[in-house]
Formats: structure tokens, C-alpha cells, sequence
């Protein structure tokens, strides 16, 4: 059994007890030696995902409800956001994918594809750059300074292998899409493909995801992007209304 594994035991063990317990009871229960439950609770502790508390028993750590708080929002998002996305994409008949940020990576968590032969497919879960792609910029363009100067370091590096990257305008266009709410690309990732992307505001305003259309460029050139900005824009505040309530 992985070290992860033996770790994922454990965190189930506390979380079925329902209150602290001992080091006994939890060797008992995972059928560990004492030393290597000792190890392992101690580690765990370290990183907050396990508690320790002043009489030596342990329990569930606060960085589990952190987790959960954003394992929530992220499952509750997609759902809130699904049929939006599909009456967005029977409006356009085009891809509509739903990203969030992980750190300095985007990740689609919920798409809605086009009945187009040809069109875009991207992975649900795979981590995607935040540099270049229009969802991608638009995540940045509201995450905290860390992140952002990252990213700018690596889009001037990258400038010379991506010529259609924004390379070393990625700052002034991070300073637009801040003000608007809005960004899109041509070819940035992916030669050949086109995306239009806007904010999802939570019920708190913080801006949490980007709803995205993305097409080959053939049939979503520059001169389209203003034709899907208010359905986006309508279908993000429907998203945003539902957020609210709920």
C-alpha cells in the first residue's frame, strides 16, 4: 500500500470516528504499526490536514474544510451552470467549455460540446496554461500579483516559439480584461482554434470561472467576436443570478 494511500485510510478512519481518538485506536484501525501511525499522524498535522489536540488525540484538520468549502463550490458551480451552457451552446452551436484557476494553471471543469463536425476538444481536468487562450487570460487577469508575475515571466520566455501568444502585451491585456470582463484569442494555444471568454462572478462578485466559446478559426475569426459577447454576457449573469440565490 502507497504512502497516499495509507494516508487516505487514515483521513477516513478520523472522519468515521466523528470525534478525536487516540494514536491506539487509529493503529488498531488501520492495522499499522504504532511508529508508522505515529509518523504518519504527525505529518498529516504538519500540514494541517490533521489535528492534534492538547490532551494528544486527533481528529479531522482545518485544511480539510478548505477542501471541502472549494470541492463544494466547484461541484455546485457546475451544476448551477449546466443548462445555462446548453441553451448558450444551442444558441450558438458552438463549444462552450467552463474553466476555473488551480494556481498558475486553468482547468475545464464542465463542457457543453457543439454539434459541429469540426470543433475543439479539450480534456475535462487537464491543468492548461493561464498565459495564452482567452479563458486562460481572463482567469489570470483577476488572480492575486504572485501568480500573475509568474505568468508574465513565462509569456516573455515563450514569446519567440508562440507567435500568436501575446508575449510581452500580456500585462497591458491582463489590464483590459480586468476592466471588462471579457477577453478572447486567435490561435494562442492551439494554431487553427479561436475562443471568446467572460468572468462568473460569485454571489460575493469575486470572479470564480470563465465561460468560454471556443471554434476553429475558419468559422470564428475576429470579425465574430462581437456577435457573441451579449449571449455570453447574458449567460453568465444568468449563472451569476443563480449563485445568488443559491
Amino acid at each position: 500500500m502507497s504512502v497516499l494511500e495509507k494516508a487516505s485510510e487514515l483521513i477516513d478512519c478520523l472522519g468515521r470516528a466523528g470525534e478525536p481518538v487516540s494514536l491506539g485506536y487509529v493503529r488498531s484501525a488501520l492495522d499499522m504499526p504504532k511508529s508508522s501511525t505515529h509518523r504518519l499522524l504527525n505529518e498529516l498535522a504538519a500540514l494541517g490536514i490533521v489535528r492534534r489536540t492538547d490532551d494528544g488525540r486527533y481528529s479531522l484538520g482545518p485544511r480539510l474544510l478548505y477542501w471541502g468549502e472549494a470541492a463544494a463550490d466547484t461541484f455546485d458551480l457546475r451544476e448551477v451552470a449546466d443548462q445555462a451552457m446548453r441553451n448558450l451552446r444551442d444558441q450558438l452551436d458552438e463549444s462552450v467549455h467552463l474553466y476555473i484557476r488551480e494556481h498558475d494553471a486553468r482547468i475545464c471543469i464542465a463542457a457543453v460540446e457543439g454539434r459541429q463536425v469540426l470543433r475543439p476538444f479539450i480534456q475535462l481536468g487537464r491543468p492548461l496554461p493561464l498565459r495564452v487562450g482567452a479563458a486562460g487570460k481572463l482567469l489570470l487577469a483577476f488572480a492575486d500579483s504572485e501568480i500573475q508575475n509568474l505568468e508574465l515571466a513565462r509569456a516573455r520566455e515563450e514569446a519567440p516559439g508562440l507567435p500568436n501568444a501575446p508575449g510581452a502585451q500580456l500585462g497591458e491585456q491582463l489590464e483590459r480584461i480586468r476592466s471588462e470582463r471579457w477577453a478572447t484569442s486567435v490561435g494562442e494555444r492551439e494554431e487553427g482554434v479561436s475562443a471568446a471568454a467572460i468572468a462568473i462572478a460569485d454571489a460575493r462578485d469575486r470572479v470564480v470561472a470563465a465561460l468560454c466559446i471556443s471554434a476553429p478559426t475558419t468559422r470564428l475569426g475576429e470579425d465574430e467576436f462581437g456577435r457573441l459577447r451579449d449571449p455570453l454576457e447574458v449567460c453568465a449573469a444568468e449563472i451569476h443570478a443563480l449563485l445568488k440565490r443559491g
